[in-house]
């Protein structure tokens, strides 16, 4: 059954501020994320990637409710499968983020466990 649906929408211009600011980085992003965010080679790639991350994770926020603790960004980690589909730390969630020029979004849902 599911227990929660999230949904966030970014900007990603926005984000162009973070590209070359260490300190912002590392507060959004976990260790694996940066280096998968390091290995980006166009602005685009890397505000996409930004944006993709930023609202999944206010997505999984709203899904799960932030009454459980996780109050961090670093609490959630979003990689991806060997396919490229992108993946949660986060027993019985699932996760969709799309781009679409200057936005990203992010779906979440968390089903019982």
């Amino acid at each position: 059954m599911i227990s929660g649906i999230g949904c966030d929408i970014v900007d990603i211009i926005r984000f162009e501020k973070y590209i070359n600011n260490k300190t912002r980085l590392i507060k959004l992003l976990t260790k694996n994320e940066f280096l998968i965010f390091k290995n980006k080679n166009s602005l685009k790639q890397k505000k996409e990637f930004l944006g993709g991350r930023f609202a999944a994770k206010e997505a999984f926020f709203k899904a799960h409710g932030i009454e459980h603790g996780m109050l961090s960004f670093h609490d959630i980690e979003i990689l991806n499968d060997k396919n490229g589909k992108p993946k949660i730390n986060y027993p019985n969630t699932f996760i969709s983020i799309a781009h679409e020029n200057d936005y990203a979004i992010a779906y979440v849902v968390v089903e019982e466990g």
